[in-house]
């Protein structure tokens, strides 16, 4: 019994190191408040994200139709306008009186 006793008190000091390692991680531990506002930091953080992107999507957009209606209408020689026709008047006979 006497060795049970003497082997349990060895025990304990191995016990209590362990119990003020897990008090010491424990403060260092997120509560949920903690993880409430990493919540929030986070989804505006996606929010923001995505704002960017769309916006950098739609300034892509123009500015590629930009580049391309003026390539398109600059690049090709464009034809001289054809020449008009003359315009022939034809001297209609008098009538009859």
């Amino acid at each position: 019994m006497e060795a049970r006793i003497v082997k349990l008190e060895d025990s304990s000091t191995a016990i209590r190191e362990r119990l003020a390692n897990i008090e010491a991680r424990l403060e260092q531990t997120a509560t949920k408040a903690d993880l409430a506002a990493l919540e929030a930091r986070m989804e505006k953080g996606f929010a923001d994200v995505i704002k960017w992107i769309i916006g950098v999507a739609i300034v892509l957009t123009a500015t590629s139709v930009t580049v391309i209606t003026f390539v398109l209408n600059n690049a090709a020689p464009k034809a001289p306008p054809p020449v008009p026709q003359p315009i022939v008047i034809y001297a209609q006979p008098a009538p009859p009186k």
